[in-house]
């Protein structure tokens, strides 16, 4: 308004004599467009913050369980607050309603304020007014957090992850009321997943040596054709004697830590339910042999060598035979350092790489908390982006392993899915062996699981597919999902990760701490479903 004020002071000092008198009759034209102008930005600038009021009131009284005198009082004090440190804006009225459906609860809201005018009170209103609705589901939450631990995401990595992971729980805080129920799980994955939590049953197992795969890396080639062709008999080692992995354990004298291996085509990727009565959908115990050459202290981490020899060989002959020898499990004590220790990311011994256990569903956040904080890297292994998707989506079934899902009713509860990884599927180490790689979820490269393959590449190839395929099933069931990846650019990631998602913005590409933080607010955010309108 100065440039106008100047303007104005020239018109009416002007001593002009024909430019004087058409000032003096343009004058009050001009003062009251002036006045005018003023007192419309002032109008405008109050509706602005009064919107603004609003629409934090009723986001805050959105949630709550109240009745509706105290949701009314909640409003007016919130608005008031919101208010104060204006002294021109003087609250009129509010008003504040909840209605409650079948699925869903709006709040509605409105309010009425006055404003002072300073030049034309008596030629416009001096009243502005703002509505805000709020609309959220009130069906039940169940979310499952797919969360990548292996040895690339290092030290500053898992840190960054606790924190996204917290920041995404934070924003999930106002879900759980009467109104609405929140369940969450966790999954952290490497090659494989650790399903010795809370729940865990026996009945899951493969305790007898039944499945196909299971001591699957002690056989040669004429008895893994036999047994494919003797309906999985135990008979190829003299029965009792059959290298099961659960033998293995308790005959090096070691403790089986909760891992388990991928289940055979087409149970590793489908929510077939564990069956004793087909042993192909029972889980093998996770069991990553004592590899050839003399126990070292500590698990190694090379892409060429062998890198968890936690034994003596106690045979001679080739590579291969010492590896299948499984004389010196009943005959040597293994090696005590960290061979089953959660503590180092270089583990050694039958749980190499093995990361903590999977929380089920449950809606005591607590519990989540605590295994987000549990989490740490492991290095060795590699990365298995298709184990991990398939055990974030069993948790989401509500049918066994894990049962705490409600059925897929959309009416009933919404499913989400997050899944977060900073690679590409790869079966890391031990290249140059024979195992070519070293011991996963698929046990070695070399033993031809990933769909006969024994080559990165075609591995690489095969579980990229097999997830793309498992996105495309999991939103058929109707499940949200969101995908995260973290410092990687690589284009097979980027790809499998941005189609996965159930829409364009489900997708986040992290490139530091701060970015992992928000993305995973933003998920919360999202799941957290309230709707503003106006």
């Amino acid at each position: 308004m100065g440039a106008a004020q100047t303007l104005l002071s020239r018109l009416l000092t002007c001593k002009r004599g024909n430019f004087a008198i058409s000032t003096a009759i343009l004058a009050p034209v001009l003062l009251a467009s002036a006045g005018l102008a003023v007192d419309y930005v002032n109008l405008a600038s109050a509706k602005s913050e009064l919107q603004n009021s609003v629409d934090a009131a009723v986001l805050a009284v959105s949630r709550k369980d109240v009745t509706a005198n105290d949701r009314s009082a909640v409003f007016g004090s919130i608005l008031s607050a919101q208010l104060a440190s204006n002294g021109f804006i003087t609250l009129l009225d509010q008003d504040v309603d909840q209605t409650v459906g079948a699925n869903f609860i709006r709040t509605d809201a409105r309010a009425t304020a006055s404003v002072p005018l300073m030049f034309m009170g008596k030629l416009m209103p001096n009243k502005v007014s703002a509505v805000a609705s709020t609309t959220f589901s009130t069906r039940s939450i169940e979310i499952a957090i797919a969360l990548d631990n292996t040895g690339s995401m290092g030290s500053g990595g898992i840190s960054a992850l606790k924190q996204a992971s917290h920041a995404l729980v934070d924003a999930l805080g106002g879900i759980n009321t009467a109104q609405q129920s929140l369940k969450v799980g966790l999954v952290p994955f490497v090659t494989s997943v650790n399903v010795k939590g809370e729940g865990f049953s026996n009945t899951w197992i493969d305790e007898g040596g039944k499945s196909l795969y299971n001591g699957w890396t002690f056989l040669n080639h004429g008895q893994r054709t036999s047994r494919k062709a003797s309906g999985h008999s135990n008979g190829q080692i003299g029965g009792g004697d059959y290298p099961h992995h659960l033998n293995l354990f308790a005959w090096s004298g070691t403790t089986w830590k909760g891992c388990v291996e991928a289940r055979p085509v087409p149970y590793n990727t489908d929510l077939t339910p564990p069956d004793s009565a087909n042993p192909d959908t029972l889980f093998v115990p996770y069991f990553a042999p004592d590899e050839p050459g003399n126990r070292i202290s500590q698990g190694g981490n090379s892409s060429t060598s062998f890198n968890n020899s936690w034994l003596n060989d106690g045979v001679s002959g080739d590579h291969e035979t010492v590896q299948r020898s499984v004389t010196k499990y009943k005959t040597q004590s293994p090696v005590i350092a960290n061979h089953n220790d959660a503590n180092g990311p270089l583990t050694l011994g039958p749980n190499r790489a093995c990361p903590t256990p999977i929380v089920p569903l449950t809606s005591d956040i607590s519990k989540v908390r605590t295994g987000i904080d549990a989490m740490q890297y492991w290095n060795g292994s590699g990365t298995n982006i298709a184990e991990g998707l398939a055990w974030g989506w069993r948790v989401l079934s509500p049918e066994a392993p894990y049962t705490q899902a409600a059925p897929y009713d959309p009416d009933a509860a919404s499913k989400i899915l997050v899944i977060m990884t900073d690679g590409t599927n790869v079966s890391f180490g031990s290249s140059g062996t024979i195992n070519k790689s070293d011991y996963g979820s698929y046990g070695f490269l070399s033993d031809g699981r990933i769909n006969s393959a024994t080559t990165q590449s075609n591995a690489e190839a095969y579980l990229n597919t097999s997830t793309a395929n498992m996105c495309v099933d999991i939103k058929k069931l109707g499940i949200e999902v969101y995908t995260v990846i973290y410092k990687t650019t690589a284009s097979s990631v980027v790809k499998l990760f941005s189609n996965c998602a159930s829409r364009k913005e489900n997708f986040f590409m992290a490139k530091d701490v701060v970015s992992l933080k928000q993305a995973f607010a933003a998920i919360g955010q999202s799941v957290a479903g309230v709707r503003i309108s106006n």
